[in-house]
């Protein structure tokens, strides 16, 4: 844990013990991907209990402001709808299976993220080690799992948390860009990686969440 608020106050500094000193897939899984990728899950098992009536009542007022607006998406009236039922007939089972999609889609994420860090890496002449970007994504993406206990409440608090804790994600994968997969700064390269990162991420992204809505609804 030390190891890592240094690369997150300092990332410039510290994202070099990446490049120096990978670990291997198997302690990156176990020591980061698997507790840090239950936060959002937890987040969301706080609001559905804990926090149930508040939630209800959030998502009353979005279905209200939902059914005032004319271009409203259906298919967005009817998931919420079905989160709605779920949470109004304590439904564990739902729920179980809920935060189970949600989990397994938390975990896919630095994946599919590695891949893109990886391909596009070596091709804005970084170095060909598909570990180190592994390492490098999981470290960026951990601030967004943390920042996913905010799902605990459905507000406007957690969309804002998310985009912060997205945008530093970015942010660390620039940084490390240079640091840790050796992209040349020469003619803004890394710059110009990042930049496609980011609007890959958003459409596959879209894509991913897409499917993932599509799962829940089909089994609320």
């Amino acid at each position: 844990m030390e190891s890592l608020i240094k690369i997150y106050l300092n990332p410039k500094e510290n994202l070099k013990q990446i490049k120096d000193n990978p670990k291997s897939y198997k302690e990156m899984f176990f020591k980061y991907i698997l507790p840090f990728s239950t936060l959002p899950v937890l987040g969301y098992l706080i609001g559905f209990t804990v926090l149930k009536s508040t939630y209800i009542s959030s998502i009353n007022q979005f279905l209200d402001l939902l059914k005032s607006d004319p271009k409203a998406d259906p298919s967005t009236v009817e998931y919420m709808n079905k989160i709605l039922g779920m949470l109004q007939s304590s439904d564990f089972t739902k729920i179980s299976l809920f935060l189970i999609i949600v989990w397994l889609f938390e975990m896919f994420k630095p994946i599919f993220l590695t891949g893109l860090v990886y391909f596009f890496g070596k091709s804005f002449g970084g170095e060909d080690n598909p570990l180190k970007a592994f390492n490098l994504v999981v470290i960026a993406v951990i601030p967004v799992w943390l920042a996913g206990l905010s799902y605990m409440v459905n507000s406007p608090v957690n969309a804002f948390l998310m985009f912060l804790s997205s945008f530093y994600m970015f942010y660390i994968i620039f940084i490390g860009a240079d640091k840790v997969l050796g992209i040349p700064s020469e003619n803004s390269k890394n710059f110009q990686f990042i930049v496609v990162i980011v609007i890959f991420y958003v459409i596959l992204s879209g894509i991913i969440g897409m499917l993932q809505t599509h799962l829940i609804r089909s089994i609320l």
